[in-house]
């Protein structure tokens, strides 16, 4: 499994709403379009909060979303690439639009490799990779 994780941030003067809305209305059916080899795609918003051990004043998240998209393997993810730029018109709608929601200088991209630590009752941890 690979996972192609983003970080994103909205584009100034958009509201943390606003931002969600257009996200899911607009760029995810654009995204589920060109991204026909991914199994599969999700979003995480991020919304701010205080410190929870210092109790500490909420502060502005440095991203609004964390967003995941997953690949069986490399090969998927290597030949949804080579397929997007046959579709050049869909290409462009998507950076059309990643330029109205975005802050894409801020953008930041990077495959991720998992760790997991599953927490029982007991508090004994055990770690998978992934």
């Amino acid at each position: 499994m690979i996972k192609v994780i983003m970080l994103l941030k909205r584009k100034p003067g958009l509201s943390l709403a606003e931002f969600v809305e257009h996200y899911e209305k607009v760029h995810v059916p654009l995204v589920e379009k060109l991204a026909t080899r991914a199994r599969h795609y999700e979003r995480h918003f991020l919304h701010p909060m205080g410190n929870i051990v210092d109790g500490g004043e909420p502060l502005e998240p440095e991203y609004d979303v964390v967003t995941e998209i997953w690949y069986d393997d490399l090969a998927a993810f290597t030949d949804e690439q080579r397929d997007a730029r046959q579709r050049p018109e869909l290409v462009a709608a998507v950076i059309a639009d990643e330029k109205v929601l975005f802050d894409r200088a801020k953008t930041r991209v990077a495959f991720a490799e998992d760790r997991v630590s599953t927490l029982g009752a007991s508090g004994q941890r055990t770690t998978d990779a992934s």
